[in-house]
């Protein structure tokens, strides 16, 4: 079905977008499931809940909570402490007796969310899923659904989760930023839809990660500021000795020696690439520089040669290997996820068995045959992608010219106390040319200017995903098939009407919550206790 108009003699090949009715409907289905409302999933945030949060982090914890809508986006810059806001989410759906149910893309995000006190259970989005198709979970209406990185949720996902979420009256609270990296491989840009149409979307815009506050705003900036903003954000990266540029083998280096200068001084680094082939040519460097020739070495995946104590990279989730946490043997340990790094320990080579240490918790696991052979690389560098949710002392980020906005917005933003850029373009094919006399390599490093201004192409390669109710809707309307125009003309009426209930909501709502607060301030200068229960 045609997205846009026919193309035009004067426009390349390609211009044209087309779509199917299955994706159309998907996408149909989604915006008619965020209207649900149900009373019953409100719930009140009190000053105990939200004393150790921002102001801007505690209006939208409050109003998430107390909002009939049982679809509640969030979206927030990198480091802008989701998690912490639904720790006070989850504090007030557990002081209502409730328990609340985190969902992520990925098993390490999970993970990661409960870690930090954002749920009492989690499932990834796929596993829940299949969990609730087959009759073998159930939810309750007393459960608050929390959804991590919802933008690299695809469409049709969505789509399921969201149908039975709603229909048990659930409350799903979803997290993202859509101007981060999209699902790999399904259809994106709901999310971003959703942020756009639904007056009750909260925004959070505070940057927490970074020690340095200029340094929060210039990743603000690079986020999805105006070109006035990216250009002060990017002087401001170029003086503070943030981007470097060069010949691509010179940049990997650099990158390499910088990383393993803060190694040794004992920080928390992350190196990161923006193709699987960069990093699997630093992380082959980083083998060799750790483990001696001589040493014995078992064969992972894509032909990486791990011997013991080199870094690894678990790539498949897998709840049956055995695992032991030498620090809190009580404790259950959470199982082995793709994106975990390990330190290896031990190796046997007769057997193809290797013993690893889990750097983030010193969990215990022995890993083996087809494990090793299809699902462990090297871990000491990787794609920018597997580093989405990571936070780290320092980043060193080798990047393309090609290289998206998203892309380098999530390299740029890793850091607490650093990110740096080494960006590289492709030399011409007449470069490659030895000539006699020559090294070699020669190094070539550009100017700070330079970088400057690739980092500029860059923050101009914007491919945000779109769904395709949002690519016709840029189109001009007279160009389009009758039943999308049909579509456009009602998804326009709903957002009116959306709009003018969440303006009735307002005034209604903080009636409500100013009377709520009242009555519970004459409660506690009674003999009642804080939770309304007689004192005992």
């Amino acid at each position: 079905m045609r997205l846009s108009a026919p193309r035009a003699a004067h426009q390349r090949e390609g211009h044209e977008r087309f779509t199917l009715d299955a994706i159309l409907h998907d996408e149909a289905a989604v915006l008619s499931l965020v209207d649900a409302r149900d009373v019953r999933a409100q719930l009140w945030a009190t000053a105990e809940h939200t004393a150790h949060l921002s102001a801007d982090q505690a209006r939208a914890v409050e109003t998430i909570a107390r909002s009939p809508w049982l679809v509640q986006p969030l979206t927030a810059p990198a480091g802008a402490g989701r998690t912490t806001s639904m720790r006070a989410l989850r504090a007030a759906r557990q002081r209502c007796y409730g328990r609340t149910l985190v969902l992520a893309p990925t098993g390490k995000a999970v993970d990661v969310a409960l870690r930090e006190g954002a749920g009492d259970d989690g499932y990834t989005i796929a596993k829940a899923l299949q969990l609730l198709h087959a009759n073998t979970f159930k939810l309750k209406p007393s459960t608050l659904v929390v959804v991590d990185e919802a933008a690299m949720v695809g469409t049709t996902d969505l789509r399921e989760l969201l149908t039975t979420t709603t229909a048990a009256g659930v409350k799903t609270v979803l997290l993202g930023d859509q101007h981060q990296l999209a699902p790999v491989k399904a259809r994106g840009g709901m999310f971003a839809q959703l942020c756009a149409d639904l007056p009750w979307t909260q925004h959070l815009s505070e940057v927490w990660r970074m020690r340095n506050a200029e340094e929060r705003s210039a990743s603000v900036a690079l986020r999805n500021g105006g070109p006035a903003s990216v250009r002060r954000a990017i002087a401001w990266y170029r003086t503070h000795e943030r981007l470097h540029c060069g010949g691509q083998i010179t940049m990997a280096a650099d990158a390499l020696a910088a990383y393993q200068a803060d190694t040794a001084a004992g920080k928390d680094t992350l190196l990161l690439c923006d193709t699987t082939e960069m990093a699997d040519a630093l992380n082959q460097r980083l083998h060799h520089d750790t483990i001696s020739k001589d040493a014995q070495t078992i064969t992972g995946a894509r032909g990486h040669r791990i011997g013991v104590g080199d870094l690894i990279l678990t790539r498949q989730n897998d709840g049956s290997i055995p695992l032991r946490n030498i620090d809190e043997p009580e404790n259950e340990n959470t199982p082995v996820r793709n994106g975990n790094r390990w330190c290896v320990t031990q190796i046997n080579p007769d057997n193809n068995r290797l013993a690893a240490r889990r750097l983030e918790d010193n969990t215990l696991a022995v890993f083996d045959g087809d494990y090793i052979r299809e699902h462990i690389t090297h871990g000491y560098a990787v794609t920018v992608h597997s580093a989405q949710g990571v936070t780290a002392d320092t980043t060193h980020a080798v990047l393309g010219e090609k290289t998206t906005r998203a892309l380098a917005y999530v390299a740029m933003t890793r850091g607490r106390h650093s990110s740096t850029a080494y960006l590289y373009q492709r030399a011409a094919e007449h470069e490659y040319v030895l000539r006699p006399g020559d090294a070699a390599h020669i190094p070539h490093r550009g100017t700070r200017q330079h970088a400057a201004r690739l980092l500029r192409a860059i923050v101009a390669h914007d491919e945000q995903p779109m769904t395709a109710l949002g690519v016709a809707t840029a189109n001009a309307h007279e160009t389009l098939p009758a039943s999308i125009h049909s579509m456009i003309d009602q998804k326009a009426t709903a957002l009116r009407r959306r709009h003018s209930e969440y303006q009735r909501w307002r005034p209604e709502s903080a009636e409500v919550d100013s009377a709520a607060r009242e009555a519970r301030s004459r409660i506690l200068g009674t003999d009642l206790s804080a939770d309304y229960g007689l004192e005992m």
